[in-house]
């Protein structure tokens, strides 16, 4: 009998992490995409089904990375952002005995068309997990230092206000971020965060820049099923630091406040408000590592970070933001302030 030299190559396990973006068109930001439709994603989900993969949510992904007790073949599903057609699409998949991680634009969340807040407790009533992606959806690598602060604490803060929990993951919006917005992700309390990267994860990933595929309505079931059985590209991917030009380009680009949409006390949202520089309160101004005399606001809706207590609510590692109108009581230590560097 002749046996012939035949080599099999040994592939490293890889991870399908699957981005797919709003279903409604009525919902999508930027250049105009056509949305996914729902007939598409049904039979997608039957595909994933199919293939035996283990769903799994962003969060217990990034957690298992490097562990004895990860699981052999997990699939992870991401949708970013949606509306009345993503919901109906999130039903189908929980159908399917699917899970996800739906990432939600904390600004967007009651305006027509978008996740309102009762829509966001039937997602989690679903086995479906949310995460952040910004408070106003504006890429975070091309914003000042001060305003990515503000995106990555504001988001987490309304989010656990509308659904009673911060949210553990993150998705950089549009897929942008630098070494910067990496580290500042982490010190905003996230565990994990997704990027885009367009190759399949693995576990050697960066559990703070998950590679994710993105899967729209000109995807190929082709495609999708090599995805689900392994094939595809799957490489480091290091972020570098930003060029000087680059750095020049942003700040040009990210002149002038930050005007977030800011909460009431009844937890709906406002017209925008400026979170403006330091100002002078009351009783002086609020700047680093002073402490606030009793009873001195902090105008415009700065930030209390790195620990900063706030009347009425806990301490929460790593920081709180801090309202228009929110006051402070007498020893409150000011470590940083949104609109101003640390």
């Amino acid at each position: 009998m002749v046996t012939l030299g035949l080599r099999t190559a040994r592939r490293e396990p890889t991870t399908p992490v699957l981005r797919y973006r709003s279903f409604d068109p009525h919902t999508t930001r930027g250049a105009p995409r056509r949305p996914m439709p729902l007939a598409t994603f049904a039979r997608h989900c039957r595909l994933i089904t199919a293939s035996g993969r283990q769903p799994m949510t962003v969060s217990s992904y990034a957690a298992s990375l490097g562990t004895p007790s990860a699981p052999p073949n997990p699939i992870v599903i991401t949708i970013d952002d949606g509306g009345a057609e993503t919901l109906i699409a999130l039903r189908a998949l929980a159908a399917a005995g699917l899970t996800a991680t739906v990432f939600v634009t904390s600004s967007r969340v009651g305006d027509q068309g978008y996740f309102h807040r009762a829509d966001l407790h039937r997602i989690l009533g679903l086995g479906i997990e949310i995460g952040g992606s910004g408070h106003t959806g504006r890429p975070l690598n091309e914003l000042a230092r001060a305003d990515v602060i503000a995106e990555l604490t504001l988001s987490r803060r309304r989010l656990a206000v509308a659904v009673g929990d911060e949210p553990r993951t993150f998705a950089y919006p549009g897929g942008g971020y630098d070494l910067a917005v990496r580290q500042l992700a982490i010190s905003a309390g996230y565990s994990s965060a997704c990027a885009v990267r367009d190759v399949l994860s693995h576990p050697g990933d960066d559990r703070f820049a998950l590679a994710r595929l993105t899967v729209d309505a000109a995807t190929p079931d082709s495609r999708l099923v090599a995805w689900l059985d392994g094939y595809g590209r799957s490489e480091p991917h290091p972020v570098h630091p930003r060029s000087r030009a680059f750095r020049f380009r942003r700040g040009l680009d990210s002149a002038g406040p930050f005007r977030p949409r800011l909460g009431r006390a009844d937890g709906t949202t406002s017209s925008s408000s400026a979170v403006e520089a330091p100002t002078p309160t009351p009783s002086g101004t609020v700047t680093l590592g002073d402490t606030a005399t009793a009873s001195s606001a902090v105008p415009g809706g700065g930030a209390v970070l790195g620990g900063g207590v706030v009347p009425g609510r806990s301490a929460v590692p790593g920081g709180d933001a801090v309202v228009a109108g929110d006051a402070l009581e007498a020893g409150d230590a000011v470590t940083t302030r949104v609109g101003g560097q640390p």
